[in-house]
């Protein structure tokens, strides 16, 4: 906007001042012709009343240039020059017949002829009073200086004025970005001062009412999670009480801690459903996590039911620790999914193989199988799997799996199974 009015202003102000400054000079040009006309006619009118060719006439020559910056010649019938010595010319000649008129001077200036007719028509005495160039100009550099720093000033005002007024606009449309960002960062508390133009305003206040109704949805969703999650409880309760009542030790043990495992997944699900996305990064540190170790904890747990199924299964994971940037909890729920759809969606018996191996600064888990494959050939959509699940593990991990800095692809095994293959980035700390 200040641009804007700089330009629009510089041209309104070039459009007065040349003008304004062409006619200042024609003013002043006519000004010292008009004097020097007064000054010649006035001198001829004296000359005139003045018989022959008497000393009264050299006086008034000599008084005429006296007081004047403008040399006066006068030309006498017979041949005499008085006052400035200019020679004859062809103006003179011309003069002589009587007339008056302006010629052009030396070095751009004027000369200004009056022919003073006598008894005689040959007897014409001719006053010329020459005018100067820097006469022709005087003020008008001054004039234009002045016009040129009150235009100037103009584009001056102009410009702070423009520049008053786009901050006007400016600074709330900043502090309504400023409050934008922070909701995109999960600061749903946010809010922007209704501030700046009516329209600014009214977007102050829509982007005011667009947090609180997305905070309210958000509010609902977790409390609707976290009484979806708290009814689990009333099923867990029984099944803790079945199982009990199981007559074989080792069997309840193993039950019991299916269902300790199971409650505390339900307890997790209910304590972070009540926290906002903003609470959650607040309260989250660097996670770090041995992938090794958690794949070796894992299978152990779910290779029970796959002997049960009488399954072949492989393991195959370095000596040393394998660092990944994910959580001991999240990494447990991605391997759980993993594992889940092996023992869940290949038929009994069909063998499988877990494979952790180093690419780079990533860890690598590979879950390869030789059953039927994905669901027409590709990942499955969350939410839309094509097949008997649902898709959203797959999706869990590959959430998880991006956050720490890596991905997850799937294909086709050498077995003509699914091949699931997950990289997890390194700590952040040593990212």
């Amino acid at each position: 906007m200040a641009v804007t009015a700089a330009a629009v202003t510089a041209m309104i102000v070039i459009a007065f001042c040349v003008p304004l400054g062409w006619l200042t000079r024609v003013v002043a040009t006519n000004r010292a012709l008009d004097a020097a006309k007064l000054e010649s006619r006035s001198l001829a009118g004296a000359i005139s009343a003045v018989p022959g060719q008497s000393a009264t006439i050299v006086q008034l020559v000599e008084q005429a240039n006296a007081g004047t910056p403008r040399p006066v010649t006068v030309y006498l019938p017979d041949g005499t020059v008085l006052g400035s010595p200019v020679p004859l010319d062809p103006e003179v000649e011309l003069a002589r017949k009587g007339r008056s008129f302006t010629a052009a001077g030396p070095g751009g200036g004027r000369d200004i002829l009056v022919g003073i007719a006598g008894p005689d028509p040959q007897a014409t005495t001719v006053v010329r009073v020459r005018v100067a160039a820097s006469l022709l100009t005087r003020g008008v550099a001054r004039t234009w200086a002045i016009v040129a720093a009150v235009g100037l000033l103009v584009v001056v005002v102009a410009v702070a004025l423009a520049d008053r007024l786009a901050l006007s606009i400016v600074r709330p449309m900043g502090e309504l970005l400023s409050v934008t960002r922070r909701l995109q960062r999960g600061e749903l508390s946010a809010r922007v001062p209704p501030s700046g133009p009516p329209e600014v305003a009214e977007v102050d206040v829509a982007v005011n009412g667009l947090a609180d109704r997305i905070g309210d949805l958000l509010a609902a969703e977790r409390e609707a999670a976290a009484d979806l999650s708290h009814q689990l409880r009333t099923p867990l309760t029984v099944l803790r009480l079945d199982a009990e009542n199981l007559a074989s030790e080792e069997d309840r043990a193993r039950i019991a801690r299916d269902i300790d495992r199971l409650e505390e997944v339900v307890t997790r699900v209910i304590q972070e459903s009540r926290q906002s996305s903003h609470e959650k990064r607040a309260a989250a540190q660097a996670p770090t996590t041995d992938l090794g170790q958690a794949v070796r904890r894992r299978m152990a747990f779910w290779s029970i039911l796959a002997d049960d199924q009488g399954r072949r299964w492989a393991l195959n994971v370095p000596d040393g620790v394998q660092p990944v940037g994910v959580s001991h909890r999240d990494l447990d729920v991605c391997l759980d999914a993993l594992l889940n759809n092996v023992l869940t969606h290949t038929p009994a018996g069909t063998p499988f193989s877990v494979d952790v191996r180093a690419a780079g600064r990533h860890w690598v888990l590979t879950v390869e199988d030789a059953g039927p494959g994905l669901p027409g050939g590709a990942m499955p959509v969350r939410g839309a799997s094509g097949g008997s699940g649902t898709g959203l593990g797959l999706d869990i991990v590959r959430r998880t799996a991006e956050a720490s800095g890596g991905h997850l692809s799937a294909g086709r095994s050498p077995d003509g199974g699914a091949r699931i293959e997950v990289s997890f980035g390194p700590p952040s700390s040593a990212a």
